[in-house]
């Protein structure tokens, strides 16, 4: 416990007013009032991504496990709840209700639906709920960078995960490392996802991002996960054995396309919606992330060639 000074503690009493929040709502338009994890899913995720990595780091601090040093662990929690701050920031002044969708939308558009000026978003009252989120952001992010700049008889040293048995970097950890750039690419970037038809005939373009934002953004902390795992294996970093290795990557893909398979089958509009060729290529990516995970566990073994 002695890692953990007064700005730490003050970062966990914020995190706990961030994960409160998201349980509440946060707006009231035209006379309905809108949760926070519906009405700004983006938002509402970078709100709990920061309150999860504040409360982990804190944690790990405290039973002296953690990788990275007290003050690079400060610096994770402020920029975090730094970003968390300004998105809610901006969230409140421009609400993304009523909006025009523009035609053959990608990743950015004219709607507020995507990011427009405060001026151009229809009026919305926000209620305590994101005011609640608000201070706790604000108050994560000066507990994290109060104790990235000071206390540094406090900070904790790194204690580095890294396994005694290491897989190093094979072709199959690059096919898991490809496929998790794909997932993400294909899906939930400017590629066709989804196409949708208004009721006045006009075609619409859909990346994965908007419409199933609470996928996207699972689909997307998976492929940073993957990425790191085979970042860290090449430098004979990793934090698992290669079996183990191989199982988790294995797990991150089955998930990611579950995920999408779901998604694809049940598409999030109320309106008929097509799926779109970039989707089966980011669902074709994660399964590759599977196979490749599995293959390196040795749980699909390759064939040998006999001389």
């Amino acid at each position: 416990m002695r890692g953990l000074s007064v700005a730490l503690w003050l970062a966990l009493v914020g995190a706990v007013f961030q994960i409160t929040s998201l349980f509440t709502d946060f707006y009231v338009y035209e006379g309905v009032r809108k949760a926070a994890w519906w009405s700004i899913p983006q938002t509402s995720e970078l709100i709990l991504l920061s309150a999860l990595l504040t409360a982990g780091l804190v944690a790990l601090t405290a039973t002296e496990r953690s990788p990275v040093s007290g003050r690079t662990a400060g610096r994770i929690i402020g920029i975090a709840a730094t970003l968390a701050a300004l998105q809610l920031a901006y969230r409140m002044n421009a609400a993304p209700f009523g909006a025009d969708v523009a035609e053959h939308v990608g990743i950015f558009g004219s709607s507020c639906l995507y990011y427009c000026l405060p001026s151009q978003a229809k009026a919305a009252d926000v209620l305590s709920g994101m005011w609640m989120a608000l201070v706790g952001c604000i108050t994560v992010a000066a507990g994290g960078i109060a104790h990235g700049l000071w206390f540094k008889e406090q900070h904790a040293v790194a204690q580095p995960w890294i396994a005694a048995e290491q897989p190093g970097m094979t072709p199959w950890l690059g096919l898991a490392g490809l496929g998790a750039v794909g997932q993400f690419l294909f899906g939930y970037t400017f590629f066709t996802f989804y196409r949708t038809v208004r009721a006045n005939g006009v075609p619409t373009s859909w990346s994965g991002w908007l419409p199933s934002p609470h996928t996207a953004w699972l689909v997307l902390m998976i492929t940073v996960a993957v990425i790191g795992l085979v970042w860290l294996a090449a430098r004979e970093r990793a934090p698992l054995s290669p079996k183990l290795l191989g199982v988790a990557i294995a797990m991150l893909g089955v998930l990611s396309a579950g995920r999408m398979a779901y998604r694809m089958y049940q598409p999030p509009f109320r309106m008929d919606a097509e799926i779109g060729p970039a989707a089966y290529l980011a669902l074709g990516s994660a399964v590759l992330v599977a196979v490749a995970g599995c293959v390196h566990a040795g749980v699909l073994p390759t064939k040998r060639r006999t001389p």
